[in-house]
């Protein structure tokens, strides 16, 4: 069984590599889906949250309206901080959890999809890690097209993040996702046959 991290910037194109890699055998692991369970109401991340940013970040069905939370966060780096302080250490451990149930079941290639993985340091106990990356212009201009941002919006989720340069760094293979959908499935399936065949 391996296990390899998967990661990129802001709308570096990340998720269309983590589905390529699952149609290719990879069992994924979705940190943004754990973090969206592990705050359902009556769960105690929930509780903390509502704790701490107030019952105005409820829609009526008290679920957590995140693109509220994710307005309010953004602005404030201290109420960013606190939220990760409440949410990552529960995803990480519900991670882990999944890691073990996939590889009970047998599973030969396991990915563990994060956007903070290098930010939460995941990469001190999870190697090795692929980065999607892209130049900074395709970047941009994604992020205003899927998110509909403006300059000082997009401005603000980007350092929010690691720079793309920083995780080059520490990236153990790097998919460069500035072209065609062709040619990103090309380099996937290059990188795939090259972790089957690592020992």
């Amino acid at each position: 069984m391996k296990l390899i991290g998967l990661t990129g910037g802001i709308a570096t194109g990340k998720s269309t590599v983590a589905s390529i890699l699952r149609q290719l055998g990879g069992k994924i692991i979705d940190a943004d889906e754990l973090a969206r369970e592990i705050v359902q109401p009556g769960q105690e991340a929930w509780q903390e949250i509502v704790d701490a940013f107030g019952k105005e970040i409820l829609r009526e069905d008290k679920t957590i309206d995140r693109e509220k939370l994710r307005k309010t966060v953004f602005q404030d780096e201290k109420a960013r901080k606190r939220l990760e302080s409440i949410t990552h250490p529960r995803i990480r451990a519900l991670a882990q959890q999944r890691m073990h149930q996939l590889a009970a079941e047998g599973a030969d290639i396991i990915i563990y999809e994060a956007p903070l993985f290098f930010e939460n340091e995941v990469h001190l106990w999870l190697r090795p890690v692929i980065l999607v990356a892209c130049d900074s212009a395709t970047q941009r201009q994604r992020l205003q097209e899927r998110d509909r941002l403006n300059e000082k919006e997009i401005h603000q989720h980007l350092k929010a993040q690691m720079t793309l340069e920083e995780k080059r760094k520490l990236a153990d293979f790097i998919i460069e996702n500035n072209g065609s959908l062709e040619e990103l499935k090309r380099q996937i399936l290059q990188l795939w046959q090259k972790i089957q065949q690592s020992s």
